[in-house]
């Protein structure tokens, strides 16, 4: 009973985006990827996550494609140059990136990387 009262402390101790996280990272145990949080710099990678946002941002007269993936841990940047939208790329759906990593103004990016739409 005391164990059942401690984790039901903790769990409404949690924030909103704490209990997501736990969501979207039981979601992504099963795939045996890097975590984002762990992902080296500056060397090929295969991570996964789920979809959190997709922006189309204006570069050198070329559209650029950015979409935004958490796999709990934390979150990363898919950049696809010329690109306004990836067939069934939509919010919510878990892909696989794999690429090379690199970190610009806090963000983990990955350019034009292969992905794989998993559900």
């Amino acid at each position: 009973m005391v164990t059942v009262l401690k984790n039901l402390r903790k769990k409404l101790s949690l924030s909103i985006e704490d209990i997501e996280d736990e969501r979207i990272a039981g979601r992504m145990s099963d795939l045996g990827v890097v975590r984002i949080a762990d992902a080296p710099r500056r060397t090929n990678v295969l991570m996964a996550g789920e979809v959190q946002g997709l922006q189309v941002v204006p570069h050198s007269g070329s559209p650029w494609l950015e979409v935004t993936i958490s796999d709990g841990s934390a979150r990363a940047v898919a950049v696809f140059t010329g690109r306004k939208r990836l067939g069934g790329v939509d919010c919510g759906r878990r892909i696989l990136l794999e690429g090379v990593t690199r970190e610009e103004r806090g963000r983990v990016l990955v350019v034009n990387p292969a992905y794989t739409i998993i559900e």
